[in-house]
């Protein structure tokens, strides 16, 4: 019987960084497994380790939310831009 390969410590690395897609290149690359394998191991990953799981999830939600207010900021701008212009 085979057992999955380990994940390498420069995925455990960028997951750990909220990186999910970068770890599955990187699982990939270095183990040679495939898109499907790779992704499978690193949320088997995940689901052996809830604790590291939450801390990712966190990570992604800051992530998203600062994208939100990048998004509000230069929709504000451009509100005031087309505002000026309209005087």
């Amino acid at each position: 019987m085979n057992l999955p390969p380990d994940i390498p410590p420069e995925a455990l690395q960028v997951l750990r960084a909220g990186q999910l897609i970068d770890a599955i290149k990187i699982t990939r690359e270095k183990t040679g497994l495939g898109l499907k394998e790779s992704k499978d191991l690193i949320d088997q990953y995940l689901q052996d380790h809830p604790q590291e799981q939450a801390l990712i999830q966190e990570q992604l939600a800051q992530r998203s939310r600062g994208s939100v207010k990048i998004l509000l900021i230069i929709l504000a701008i451009l509100a005031g831009l087309i505002w000026f212009l309209m005087k």
